[in-house]
């Protein structure tokens, strides 16, 4: 019988399940969570591997919609090791339901070792991986044990968890980064002679500028960034002064298919920039490229259009000119 100050199992208030979806999906999520090198020593004959919950099903504390997002970010994190074979396992998660002296009894499917070999035998895996979930104090925990389903014996064990903070579950659990950078447009401005019909230009802008950065649990190969940008020219300086500010929104994706060869990500940007007595909008799209352990390079296209822009005064040379065009992005970036 359950208490009234208990929750029946799956019918938690949808904020702790919220909560705890967010908080595994931020401990699985972690790089150091299930790496490659962890599981590369197995012996090579371990090549089907089925999940199996050897947790309590009876009184959960953590819901099953959570479990099963548990298991699918385990899977996941295994078949991307390229080291192992997923099966699936429907017994695995079968609980066996009896009355016995008229008591109720919850059971796994494997109770010994001879049903584990046996289930093993059926469902034809090289060996189980139990793991386990479980949340106490703000600490999320999740506990894989890898067996051998011939003779049950245990191949490797390890504990993964993460200590949190109420602040972090109300926000979801959103990462955000601050980001230095200093980059290069290649935009060209031009003035004309008044006298002639020479002109002069400058190609090249420098780019100085903060940026936020934040990363979601709703999708961690997507993130949002929020910049702002101070540019200037430093050739041709007596003819030119251009100088203003870029306020710029940006989307980011990872390309997963890249990062076997390098962790490459996708941009696109779009900003509103002041300048010289005019504005434009930026568009900017690219590539980034890892640089060292918190660094970063973005490569790519900036385009402003073309827009009228006013100069300082020079003797001989018209007060106005043209500045725009498409052009390279070049940033080299740090993250604090």
């Amino acid at each position: 019988m359950v208490s009234a100050q208990e929750s029946l199992p799956g019918l938690e208030p949808p904020e702790m399940r919220s909560s705890l979806y967010t908080g595994f999906t931020q401990l699985l999520d972690d790089d150091k969570t299930l790496v490659k090198e962890e599981l590369i020593d197995l012996p090579e004959e371990i090549n089907r591997v089925a999940l199996y919950h050897n947790g309590d099903r009876m009184h959960r504390k953590v819901p099953k919609q959570v479990h099963l997002m548990i298991e699918n970010k385990l899977m996941k994190r295994m078949l991307d090791s390229g080291r192992f074979e997923i099966i699936q396992c429907l017994e695995c998660r079968t609980t066996q339901v009896a009355m016995r002296a008229d008591r109720l009894e919850v059971s796994h499917v494997a109770t010994d070792n001879q049903a584990l070999r046996k289930l093993g035998q059926h469902v034809r895996a090289d060996a189980f991986l139990f793991w386990n979930a479980s949340v106490q104090d703000n600490k999320f925990t999740i506990n894989l044990r890898m067996v051998d389903a011939r003779d049950n014996k245990l191949l490797w064990l390890k504990e993964y968890s993460k200590k949190t903070t109420l602040e972090e579950e109300v926000q979801g659990f959103d990462s955000v980064n601050y980001e230095l950078l200093v980059g290069a447009w290649g935009i060209s401005a031009e003035r004309d002679h008044l006298s002639s019909a020479d002109s002069e230009d400058v190609k090249g802008l420098t780019v100085f500028g903060i940026r936020r950065r934040e990363t979601t649990s709703l999708d961690d190969q997507l993130q949002y960034t929020l910049a702002f940008e101070y540019f200037r020219n430093f050739s041709n300086r007596e003819n030119f002064d251009i100088s203003g500010i870029n306020l710029e929104g940006r989307i980011i994706a990872d390309i997963p298919s890249m990062d076997d060869l390098i962790d490459t990500k996708v941009y696109l940007g779009m900003g509103q920039a002041f300048f010289n007595d005019t504005n434009a909008i930026v568009f900017r799209f690219g590539f980034e490229f890892p640089f060292f352990k918190d660094g970063f390079i973005d490569y790519g296209v900036t385009y402003i259009p073309e827009s009228t822009a006013k100069w300082s005064e020079v003797s001989g040379l018209e007060d106005t000119g043209k500045i725009g065009g498409a052009s390279y992005d070049l940033s080299l970036g740090l993250r604090f």
